[in-house]
């Protein structure tokens, strides 16, 4: 099911309280030695794990539902031509190990060239918390997550 292009916040156990897609799954930012905002792409199959979420056709960013700050959404196309929400600046994906709702499985795993983390309210990455996963799926090593633009 794809996801809206509305966000807003809920909260996951061993998360708090964070920022979920329009399908109410645990929205996840991707960070790397010092980047802050690590694109993950098709071609290194991160996608796979790390599903994007780019918007519609005609659709020109995202809107703010409860508990999400309107002035932090924003958007940023990539070399594939397609065009993203970002939230404080950093892309968002959901993970392939989250069933559904409310769960939060991909906090803190280490794949693809990064730490992936939970996105709070604030726009900050979730850090600390007690992590849902603890190893990344065997196929998630390699690639740089870095699409070329």
């Amino acid at each position: 099911m794809a996801p809206s292009t509305t966000f807003s916040t809920a909260s996951v156990a061993g998360l708090g309280t964070v920022v979920v897609d329009g399908n109410g799954r645990t929205v996840y930012l991707l960070t790397s030695g010092g980047h802050t905002n690590v694109p993950c792409d098709d071609a290194s199959g991160c996608t796979k794990i790390w599903p994007d979420l780019p918007l519609p056709d005609g659709v020109s960013g995202a809107k703010a539902g409860t508990g999400i700050q309107a002035s932090l959404l924003g958007t940023m196309k990539l070399a594939d031509g397609q065009t993203y929400p970002t939230y404080n600046g950093w892309l968002v994906y959901e993970f392939s190990g989250d069933s559904g709702p409310g769960q939060g499985r991909g906090e803190g795993i280490k794949s693809f060239g990064g730490t992936w983390y939970a996105l709070s309210p604030a726009g900050t990455p979730v850090t600390g918390a007690s992590t849902g996963g603890t190893s990344a799926p065997a196929t998630t090593s390699g690639g740089s997550g870095t699409p070329g633009y």
